[in-house]
């Protein structure tokens, strides 16, 4: 075993470029973001003249000793570290391994990182709108240690959220981050709760009524989506969109708030509003399956976004499906060993133990399609609606526009300003 990863890692040494010595670590994050290019002084794919080689000795004398840093989440840090002493046993014979396990949130890593990138941890867990900035800083190892597999292994929507210019960057880790109907199957049948018209029918016929954050740009843009419509990210790190085409979206929306069985809420009442029954169905995530099925009990169910009404017709929202995934820092000493570990980490046995003991949805297709998996209403609910959503990565300038616009379309558009005079001011935002 000692001489098979000692002839793959002197492969990976020969083809990958070290943080050691590439990129310029002086290299600041850019100010706008949206950047997809590397920085134009980096990317020296030598190994480091003088030091940080990666491979155990290739047979005999005493085996290496080398320490790797790892980066995740509060919750995670139980599990990172059983996890990360399994990989030291597995490797014993090869290297005198050593992990230090430190907290840091996958949705800040990449202020944490770019900071110093160089006293950065060698691999981090990171959520998937954090990538394009780490790579644009030149902050992020390109993963070329069995990459067929990896892409093979899992799902294409995580790969393509990965990867940047078809090179892959980051280890698909986990894919729940998304939101779907939560539902009380007391009051609603499974046909029930396919449209948007039908609940809120019968949410008003019971004196209750079905809630969502609205005024707010990651919810609300479900309903652009469903229409065709989107937000991205442009090179000078603002926000395209095709917003200014969907006056008949936000009319659709305006109805949909003035309903009597509709109330828009925050995510901070979402469990208060289920807890006290004024509320038995509503837009939300994972994160809150457990305390709502604690209320509901036999109740509990979930279940794909429902259809709205546009222009007299049905039309299926779209929704935001994010992940995490875990990369590696290129300007590790031990980038070699730091790619195994982050690929098993991430691998099918430790997805299904991160499900098992975190609850979160595997990338990995195996894992996914497994029964226990497809048992859970949420992570069904978000397997159901994922071929409706998608990833969604947004200059910084989106968040505060598009919640002042779907503030006004929550409220119902009081004022009665002309629904394309909302969108095109929104979109002039958007673009400045």
């Amino acid at each position: 075993m000692k001489k098979a990863l000692s002839i793959l890692l002197v492969l990976v040494l020969i083809c990958v470029p070290l943080a050691a010595c590439g990129g310029d670590s002086s290299t600041p994050p850019p100010s706008g973001g949206g950047d997809t290019q590397p920085p134009a002084g980096g990317g020296d794919t030598q190994p480091p003249a003088g030091g940080g080689d990666t491979q155990p000795p290739a047979g005999g004398g005493d085996i290496e000793t080398i320490t790797l840093t790892l980066w995740g989440g509060e919750d995670d840090q139980v599990m990172l570290r059983d996890r990360a002493d399994a990989f030291i046993a597995l490797h014993a014979d090869a290297v005198n391994l050593t992990i230090n396990i430190g907290v840091e949130s996958e949705s800040t890593i990449r202020d944490t990182v770019l900071s110093d990138p160089q006293a950065a941890a060698d691999v981090f867990a990171m959520a998937d709108d954090q990538l394009i900035s780490l790579f644009n800083a030149g902050a992020l190892q390109e993963i070329v240690l069995n990459t067929d597999e990896i892409r093979a292994a899992n799902g294409p929507a995580a790969i393509d959220i990965a990867s940047i210019d078809g090179k892959l960057y980051a280890y698909p880790m986990t894919a729940d981050n998304g939101y779907f109907m939560f539902y009380n199957k007391a009051y609603f049948s499974d046909d029930d709760v396919k449209s948007w018209d039908r609940m809120m029918e019968v949410a008003e016929a019971a004196g209750k009524q079905i809630t969502m954050h609205m005024a707010n740009g990651w919810y609300s843009i479900g309903f652009m989506r469903g229409a065709g419509l989107d937000a991205w990210l442009e090179d000078d790190g603002t926000t395209g969109t095709t917003f200014n085409q969907g006056a008949d979206v936000l009319q659709a929306m305006i109805d949909i708030a003035k309903n009597p069985g509709f109330t828009a809420q925050p995510d901070s009442q979402f469990i208060t509003l289920i807890t006290d029954e004024s509320v038995i169905a509503g837009i939300n995530g994972p994160w809150n399956a457990e305390s709502v099925s604690d209320i509901w009990g036999d109740d509990y169910a979930a279940a794909k976004l429902p259809t709205f009404t546009m222009n007299g017709n049905q039309v299926q929202m779209g929704g935001v499906l994010g992940f995490k995934l875990m990369g590696v820092n290129k300007f590790s000493e031990n980038v070699g060993w730091a790619m195994m570990l982050a690929e098993f980490l991430t691998n099918y046995e430790n997805q299904v133990i991160r499900f098992e003991l975190r609850g979160q949805a595997p990338t990995n297709i195996q894992a996914a399609a497994s029964p226990a998996v497809q048992a859970v209403p949420a992570l069904a609910a978000i397997g159901a609606q994922s071929a409706y959503s998608g990833p969604m990565t947004v200059g910084d300038n989106y968040w505060g526009i598009a919640e002042t616009l779907f503030a006004i379309i929550a409220d119902g558009n009081p004022d009665g300003t002309p629904l394309q005079d909302l969108l095109d001011n929104a979109v002039a935002g958007f673009s400045s």
